[in-house]
């Protein structure tokens, strides 16, 4: 009915529309190579970063860290400049400017860091590394110096959207941090006194980290320990269980 109303004989009109369709493939395999073409595959991307330390301990230079944080982007230079507090023994992050590959002037600038370490720890723990599972890197400094297990980093994330990073205060105040791209969840490993410990995990959600499990293991002064489980329920973290701990 159809081939009879357009005038065209069955083979005819298959023919045409076959035709049409390998023209619209046609073109969407050269829009695809086209935009390819403009990117950089997986195979020349090498994630990380790489630091030049200053020199003797007189040398107030910059720390020069150099990072590509995805394959689309060109690699980013980090200028982290610092001090050294005397009375604290601790090398302190003032700035922290960030340029692009070929150009002379910074993007972005952050001050008042919030890194203050011993000098031993290399770069002030510098670090890239994608924490919110979007396949784009962030980056970190350590806050500070700690002997104990709990970690503190400040954190900065790429916006694809705004094509800059941008400080994260819910991740900074997470300790130790592991990011497990797998499960694309945040694992925290605390300790709030020798007599309590435990571990959290998040999820992104809305670009913000948010609780859904925790587990505190608990000692008595007899040697024996309680773990109590909690789960996110209503929006609020409720207890959903208690046992020995394994």
């Amino acid at each position: 009915m159809v081939c009879l109303l357009l005038g065209l004989p069955a083979s005819a009109f298959a023919q045409e529309v076959g035709a049409s369709v390998d023209a619209v493939a046609t073109e969407a395999a050269a829009g695809a190579d086209s935009r390819r073409a403009r990117v950089q595959g997986d195979e020349t991307f090498l994630a990380g970063h790489t630091c030049i330390a200053p020199g003797p301990v007189a040398d107030t230079g910059p720390i020069v860290c150099e990072a590509r944080i995805n394959p689309v982007l060109p690699p980013f230079y980090f200028d982290i400049a610092w001090h050294m507090d005397a009375e604290m023994d601790e090398r302190v992050i003032d700035t922290v400017s960030i340029r692009r590959q070929g150009e002379n002037e910074p993007f972005q600038s952050f001050s008042d860091v919030g890194s203050s370490v011993v000098p031993q720890i290399e770069h002030n723990g510098f670090e890239t590394i994608d924490v919110n599972f979007d396949g784009y890197l962030d980056f970190r400094l350590l806050a500070q110096t700690t002997a104990g297990p709990n970690t503190l980093y400040r954190n900065w994330l790429w916006s694809e959207e705004e094509m800059h990073f941008v400080e994260s205060a819910p991740l900074d105040a997470i300790v130790s941090p592991e990011f497990d791209a797998d499960t694309q969840e945040i694992v925290s490993r605390w300790r709030s006194s020798a007599a309590e410990g435990g571990i959290d995990i998040y999820i992104w959600e809305e670009g913000k980290p948010v609780l859904i499990h925790r587990e505190t293991d608990r000692y008595s002064g007899e040697g024996q320990c309680t773990r109590l489980f909690y789960d996110r329920i209503g929006g609020r973290l409720e207890q959903t269980g208690e046992g020995a701990c394994s």
